[in-house]
């Protein structure tokens, strides 16, 4: 229960539909930075703003590479946002691809959903934010990786 509550928190913080990758790896704990560096292949062992920097290098220069070793269900998910012109309503999504019932906690239990997967390993950020007068739960793809994204 207190993991389904800390997961709400996390995913009720305001994002824009433009986020930067480091922008939205800037609002993660440093455990989930860690298991975003140990997904991506890159060491734990730096500060926080050296991960932070060699994920976003690893995203904008081996972006093939990671979405290759993607499971299927999550490479169907990213293409579902990017068909969406980057973001998507958060139900939308899950709807398709199921929830992500993954824990809280990234560095014990990895995350295993289509969704979770994608969250793991940078690609995809969620949040609320305002669209039409109202809030909404969005999952957002960041910016600075779409243009190499549209040929999946």
């Amino acid at each position: 229960m207190m993991t389904a509550s800390l997961s709400k928190d996390e995913d009720s913080k305001p994002i824009t539909l433009n986020i930067t990758i480091t922008a939205g790896l800037n609002k993660f704990k440093i455990s989930r930075i860690n298991t975003v560096s140990k997904a991506l292949g890159i060491s734990k062992k730096d500060i926080k703003k050296d991960k932070i920097d060699q994920i976003v290098s690893r995203l904008t220069t081996e972006l093939d590479e990671v979405i290759e070793k993607l499971p299927p269900k999550s490479r169907e998910a990213l293409k579902l946002v990017m068909d969406e012109g980057g973001w998507v309503k958060y139900n939308k999504l899950s709807n398709e691809y199921g929830e992500e019932n993954d824990s809280y906690f990234w560095e014990t239990e990895l995350p295993t959903s289509a969704v979770g997967m994608l969250r793991v390993h940078g690609l995809l950020f969620v949040g609320k934010t305002g669209i039409d007068g109202r809030n909404y739960k969005v999952a957002v793809v960041p910016k600075d990786i779409r243009s190499s994204l549209w040929r999946y």
